[in-house]
């Protein structure tokens, strides 16, 4: 039997698929712009095209594929391998991993985004030999992943480790799932951009301004952080407010989990780095008893844009074994 896998990650705003070989290095990438605003079907041809994309560039033909793995954004019921909605894109109980098998004729696995970019940590980044980690991915939103010895976990509902959606805040700001003071409410780019907004709004100066004409600009992690760096107290404020308000979160987590590893990971801890990361293992340190937080270590995700491939496709793989 053949030993290739393909990954595929389905994001808002692009879809990146890899080809991984037996020993899980990735042999091939190809990437398109997702252009959420088209209907599923239309996402769906993209999703297809990227997947015969990388095998091309792989040199390898669709037979010698194992399996395929998809990650994607939102409540997946792994058992179906449907997509059950997603908050930017338009799939709403969508057959996702049924219609990939019948496109490559392969077995097909569907995840959440952020539980295969832990999962790909854990099997092939900063969490490997871990048992217990908690996942937490901060840009557009805040997306968790839970493992849970050595095993993710979804707990008996699959829809476990939706950590951005704690409530840090009782009766603070409304969140997209429609809750108000959820840690993506407050934490997340979205959250950050609508603090800047606000205040911007209330007469405050900042060089972000012009990028904020429309209602529905979101300010980019590069933005943020030229301003940041270049002194602009208004975004600064907002950055270092989502990072403590982020270690709050982290820190009620540590007392529930007790985690030997926290991965952080997406845009914003990619664009802001370790010194954002030091905010926010301060502020988890602070609200963490000791027993919980003196072993535990708090660092980056190391995998970048590869996470959610690789973790998609060893789970599709242990699929094949399992």
């Amino acid at each position: 039997m053949s030993s290739h896998i393909l990954g595929i990650d389905l994001g808002g705003t692009k879809v990146l698929a890899a080809v991984l070989d037996a020993e899980g290095r990735i042999l091939a990438r190809a990437r398109a712009k997702t252009r959420g605003w088209r209907d599923d079907e239309e996402v769906f041809r993209t999703i297809i095209q990227v997947g015969h994309r990388a095998i091309e560039h792989a040199g390898i033909a669709v037979d010698q594929l194992a399996a395929v793995g998809i990650c994607a954004p939102g409540p997946i019921d792994f058992d179906t391998g449907y997509i059950i909605e997603t908050a930017n894109l338009k799939f709403k109980n969508f057959p996702l991993g049924p219609r990939t098998a019948e496109e490559f004729g392969r077995p097909t696995i569907v995840e959440n985004d952020v539980n295969a970019g832990v999962y790909g940590e854990l099997k092939a980044g900063v969490a490997q030999g871990a048992r217990d980690v908690l996942g937490v991915f901060i840009g557009t939103g805040i997306g968790g992943g839970l493992i849970v010895n050595g095993a993710l976990y979804r707990g008996s509902s699959t829809g476990a480790g939706e950590v951005g959606h704690i409530i840090v805040e009782a009766g603070g700001p409304r969140c997209g799932c429609g809750n108000r003071g959820c840690l993506e409410a407050l934490a997340s780019r979205t959250a950050i951009t609508r603090d800047i907004r606000k205040a911007i709004k209330r007469g405050k100066r900042s060089s972000v301004a012009k990028l904020l004409t429309k209602e529905t600009d979101l300010l980019s992690g590069k933005d943020l952080k030229a301003a940041y760096d270049s002194g602009d107290e208004l975004v600064r404020n907002a950055v270092n407010r989502a990072a403590r308000l982020a270690g709050i979160g982290i820190g009620s987590l540590l007392n529930v989990l007790g985690p030997e590893i926290v991965v952080l990971g997406g845009g914003v801890v990619e664009a802001f780095g370790d010194d954002f990361v030091g905010r926010i293992e301060r502020s988890a340190r602070d609200i963490a008893f000791e027993i919980n937080s003196k072993k535990v270590k708090i660092t980056r995700a190391e995998l970048g844009d590869d996470a959610g491939v690789i973790g998609a496709a060893m789970l599709a793989r242990e699929s094949l074994e399992g």
